[in-house]
């Protein structure tokens, strides 16, 4: 590695996602030590100074500490294996590289590569910062590996252009319909799902013309939960630490209990087949559920060891009661469609072949009221859970005021005492 150029270095800074990056040492022996970094950031221009985090727990810890130099890989978009190898428990991650003896050792192919002496060590808590200057540095124009929420993005990027789109938005009438369109991992909530079905729910509520959303899924299940693969990847690969984890749910996953919550619009969720974990907790959001007969529902946080991280043990004690709500937490158990009803979990339990046909002929008979009021009463009966009724009831006068001055409750009206069907403008 020929002595860099401070301003393609500078330059180069400001390309580099650095989501995968592995560091390299020697050990007391002179044997090469690898590590897949926490963290890495630049410090400083002048003198070029990075920073970079390993977990006091990890097993070259002593090597890091006792170095008088290491090396920063940032891996290229085709070296997976390489980030995979290097989160893994394998003894010899070296195995058929050619590394020299001395220095650090260097991987070849990568996108970019530091090579530093180390200037400071600071604790971090379950983790040790290091600081280290960049002496020498290269770059082979390749574009970085980046892996962000458990996925690798350079493959999300490639596979976009070829899939159909993570959620389908359509629009009949004054009704939108929101489908979770992964049917291959069941409509598990990935990141690329959360974030388009955030985006659709504000659609919909942005939009004065929608007056009922249906929530469903594409394919024979509603929705699986989280994506398991994607959340071992946040330990096992990218060895998030718990407040990097307690981020990424408030971040991901919680983004959206918190949406749901702020809907003026109603939603029907429509489920056949499983709604299981988060996939329960999805349709405990909406203000209608209603079931097919094949449809599951499970709270099977435990089963993974975990909690239910996205509003669960808030919702369903509202919506069944606790002592059912306990039950289905605390056992896992799995509940079919009529359980589901019985525990009033849903509201009605349908035929697989017209549980479409029955979700479109509710949001129906909701649109078919003065939109205003449809919102309203939505927000009334959502507010009322964490009111007194004194609160309730000064909530409910301040808005009947509003509603009894507006066009369309004057032409609901005229409506019935005129016997015809009315036409509401929304105002």
């Amino acid at each position: 590695m020929a002595h860099f150029d401070p301003k393609t270095y500078r330059n180069a800074l400001g390309q580099f996602a650095t989501g995968v990056t592995i560091v390299t040492t020697r050990d007391a022996d002179g044997h090469a030590v690898g590590v897949t970094a926490n963290s890495f950031n630049s410090v400083s221009l002048d003198p070029p100074l990075v920073l970079w985090s390993l977990a006091r727990s990890a097993r070259s810890m002593a090597a890091f500490e006792q170095a008088t130099d290491f090396a920063v890989h940032i891996l290229a978009s085709d070296q997976e294996h390489l980030s995979n190898l290097f989160a893994s428990r394998v003894e010899d991650k070296f195995a058929g590289m050619e590394v020299g003896s001395e220095g650090p050792p260097l991987i070849e192919g990568c996108s970019a590569r530091l090579v530093c002496s180390t200037r400071h060590m600071y604790e971090g808590g379950d983790h040790v910062i290091m600081v280290g200057e960049v002496i020498d540095y290269e770059s082979d124009g390749k574009p970085p590996l980046v892996f962000h929420g458990g996925a690798y993005a350079d493959r999300i990027a490639r596979e976009a252009g070829s899939e159909s789109p993570p959620v389908v938005y359509a629009v009949a009438g004054r009704i939108a319909t929101i489908t979770l369109n992964r049917p291959e991992t069941r409509n598990a909530l990935s990141e690329e799902v959360i974030g388009a079905l955030v985006s659709a729910l504000e659609a919909a509520d942005a939009d004065s013309d929608i007056d009922c959303v249906i929530l469903t899924g594409e394919g024979p299940s509603f929705c699986s939960g989280g994506n398991i693969k994607q959340i071992k990847a946040l330990t096992a690969e990218q060895h998030m630490t718990p407040i990097e984890l307690e981020n990424w749910y408030k971040t991901q996953i919680q983004r959206i209990p918190l949406t749901m919550d702020r809907l003026s619009v109603p939603v029907i969720a429509a489920v056949r087949g499983h709604a299981i974990g988060a996939g329960c907790d999805l349709a405990s959001m909406a203000d209608i559920r209603i079931a097919a007969e094949d449809a599951i529902f499970a709270e099977s946080f435990l089963r993974v060891g975990i909690i239910p991280g996205d509003g669960g043990a808030w919702l369903l004690p509202r919506i069944i009661g606790l002592a059912k709500a306990s039950q289905m937490m605390l056992t896992g158990e799995f509940i079919d469609a009529r359980k589901a009803e019985h525990y009033g979990l849903v509201s009605e339990v349908v035929p697989v072949d017209a549980l479409a046909g029955r979700a479109m002929e509710l949001a129906a008979m909701v649109a078919q009221f003065p939109p205003s009021a449809i919102r309203k009463t939505k927000r009334l009966i959502k507010d009322a859970r964490d009111v007194s009724l004194a609160e309730h009831l000064d909530q409910a006068a301040i808005w009947q005021g509003v509603l009894q001055q507006m066009d369309d409750h004057r032409e609901a009206i005229d409506a019935i005492l005129e016997k015809r069907a009315p036409n509401f403008q929304g105002k």
